[in-house]
């Protein structure tokens, strides 16, 4: 048996503190350079603030929504959000303007028209922008080679959406009269089932049932797009006394988008797998759709002159009553954006 000194004891202290030193020094140097390189620990969930109930459209430029859903970036940043689906913008619209819903995705068009009208609405920001949302498809056995040949045609087209406004500007680029044009107010489902039945020669419609038609009737149709006509818009949308008192709620879903918009950059195949199961369109068509340049959280000049635009057009039509154009700088809420990111926020005010 080996005797253990008080001078082998000594030793084997002092080796042990060594290790120990050593192994510290080590710890702090990966720490260093942990630090150096961006990394942090994983920040723990924020403690959720009330819900929020959003009624969404279900349609393929809802994605930022959709994917801030299904990836759970609205649980990361704390927001308890319900999505209500809606068929059409200006369903989800009218669902905060019946106190059904807290906030809404709509398109400009029906919030243009609703503060035209006098709801107690405003934008909090735009979600996602296309100049491919929209075409006019026409049937080729009528006759029109070019948007010339639409006069003294008939074309249905869903009134109260974007698609009228969107119909009237590429009828007036293209010289043609809006009157000489039989316009047919359908809902989305008959007009589509009415054109492929042959009831009417054309139809002003937005994604993806555009690209279904192409899928399904090919080289029977052309489609015209107006890309430099109009770019289509989702907003985010609720009541201001809303808007006022829940400043943190909305400021959490806006980071959530902003995540989400991310989210479809990087991994995009994902991203579109989710939304096109929501909206349930077939991958093949979400593949020739789903770009992720489409998906911006901003609040820009550019849509306060198309909203501009669309009042005159619509009083020139005699949509609505004669009258000044409205400010729709006051009907913003810019400063839970500016407040998350304040590059998105690009208007004049």
């Amino acid at each position: 048996m080996t005797d253990i000194t008080a001078s082998d004891d000594g030793n084997s202290l002092t080796n042990s503190f060594k290790k120990y030193a050593r192994w510290l020094a080590l710890l702090a140097m990966l720490l260093g350079a942990a630090a150096f390189w961006g990394w942090r620990p994983a920040a723990k969930p924020l403690a959720p603030v009330s819900k929020v109930v959003i009624a969404i459209p279900t349609q393929i430029y809802s994605a930022p929504m959709i994917v801030a859903t299904t990836q759970g970036f609205f649980q990361k940043a704390g927001v308890e959000v319900i999505n209500q689906p809606a068929l059409l913008g200006k369903l989800a619209l009218q669902a905060v303007l019946d106190g059904k819903a807290d906030l809404a995705v709509a398109a400009d068009t029906p919030t243009m028209f609703a503060i035209l009208g006098g709801k107690d609405i405003a934008i909090i920001a735009g979600i996602s922008q296309s100049r491919r949302a929209l075409g006019i498809v026409t049937r080729n056995d009528r006759g029109i080679n070019s948007l010339q040949d639409l006069s003294g045609k008939s074309i249905t087209v869903t009134k109260g959406t974007n698609g009228l406004y969107f119909l009237d500007a590429v009828l007036q680029v293209n010289g043609i009269a809006s009157d000489s044009v039989n316009q047919v107010d359908l809902p989305v489902a008959d007009g589509v089932a009415a054109f492929k039945a042959g009831k009417v020669d054309a139809l002003a419609i937005f994604q993806p049932h555009l690209a279904q038609l192409e899928a399904s009737m090919g080289k029977q149709i052309k489609v015209f797009y107006g890309e430099d006509v109009y770019a289509f818009r989702y907003l985010l949308i609720g009541k201001p006394a809303y808007i006022d008192s829940h400043p943190e709620e909305i400021q959490r879903i806006l980071k959530a988008l902003i995540a989400a918009n991310a989210a479809i950059r990087t991994d995009l195949t994902s991203a579109r797998h989710a939304v096109g199961e929501v909206v349930k369109v077939e991958d093949s068509i979400m593949a020739k759709l789903f770009d992720p340049e489409d998906y911006v959280v901003s609040l820009d000049q550019a849509m306060l002159l198309s909203l501009d635009d669309q009042t005159r057009w619509a009083m020139q039509q005699g949509l609505v009553k004669p009258g000044p154009v409205p400010n729709y700088l006051s009907f913003t809420k810019y400063q839970a954006l500016k407040a998350v990111l304040p590059g998105a926020v690009k208007i004049v005010y």
